[in-house]
């Protein structure tokens, strides 16, 4: 394991979730396996979400046009609620989410639209 990599990476999780929802996250991914937590903290969240080049809320935003075009609903859900607390306001995801008509398609557009509206409704 990349001691370094690994701890930036569970950094930017405390920053991104608070300590304590990070604990519980990280117990999420090494439940499903240790090496998928181990992947997360310093590949996804170590390497890439650390980068610089792109604000973390853009970094999401990019994240959740990606997950819409995926059919990702779950996956979407969290990361719409992550770029809120990264400062993504609710116009700015919906326009994320409506610019990816032309490239997922009108159906990844609706389904991530109902994702969004009942994280707004939840938040």
């Amino acid at each position: 394991m990349d001691e370094d990599r690994y701890e930036k990476g569970r950094e930017l999780m405390r920053e991104m979730v608070g300590s304590e929802a990070s604990e519980e996250v990280v117990d999420r991914f090494r439940d499903l396996h240790p090496d998928f937590e181990r992947f997360v903290m310093e590949f996804v969240m170590g390497d890439l979400y650390s980068r610089d080049g792109l604000d973390l809320k853009t970094r999401l935003l990019c994240t959740i046009a990606a997950l819409t075009v995926l059919g990702r609903q779950d996956q979407l859900r969290v990361h719409i609620a992550r770029s809120v607390g990264a400062g993504a306001t609710r116009e700015e995801v919906e326009e994320v989410l409506l610019q990816m008509c032309a490239f997922g398609g009108f159906p990844a557009t609706w389904d991530a639209l109902v994702t969004a509206k009942a994280v707004f409704a939840e938040g």
